[in-house]
């Protein structure tokens, strides 16, 4: 990277950035913001990938299958997927066909979200936690719109190798840090 480069670059935590980040979503603006971290590995590669975020209009309308961003109760930004959704009288996993319309009177509507690469979901996420809602993603140049029938088979097909997640990630890894290695093998 020449100086100019180094200069142009500006490092921002998210802790930083996210106060913009969320004007810019109360605004009614889309925000492009490039994946850190690999939890979302399988889908969405660290530095590599970006997603498409916008404020939803009702945070209690999602379902299960859609990818919000949230503040954890540390304060912490994740980005995950809705895997159950519960509102105290009827849950709905993952998969199942017909959505829950609204949240329940007992106003006890709460989320469970797990990491594409993960095993251990997160539960009790109540929809004032949710900031945004990922409306597309950009994998390797391509857009991936997060309402299309492909882009949903695709990751209802993930979630259903659940009992074998913790196994597919690990190979995956593996074969991803052969590859690499290779590549660097051969620029030699």
């Amino acid at each position: 990277m020449s100086r100019e480069q180094e200069r142009a670059v500006v490092q921002v935590s998210m802790a930083e950035l996210s106060p913009l980040m969320i004007a810019c979503l109360d605004e009614g603006k889309d925000v492009l913001l490039t994946v850190t971290g690999n939890s979302m590995g399988i889908f969405l590669r660290h530095q590599r990938d970006r997603v498409v975020l916008k404020k939803p209009t009702d945070p209690t309308t999602l379902q299960p299958g859609d990818v919000p961003l949230y503040r954890r109760d540390n304060g912490q930004l994740v980005l995950h997927r809705i895997v159950e959704r519960d509102d105290g009288v009827k849950r709905r996993l993952y998969g199942e066909r017909e959505p829950l319309s609204t949240m329940h009177s007992s106003g006890s509507l709460t989320y469970t979200m797990l990491g594409d690469a993960q095993t251990q979901r997160e539960p009790n996420i109540r929809p004032e936690q949710i900031l945004a809602v990922a409306t597309a993603f950009v994998r390797k140049g391509k857009r991936w719109d997060c309402s299309s029938t492909a882009y949903r088979r695709r990751s209802l097909r993930w979630h259903k190798l659940m009992p074998l997640r913790a196994p597919i990630v690990r190979i995956w890894h593996l074969l991803h840090g052969v590859k690499n290695r290779l590549k660097a093998l051969l620029k030699k």
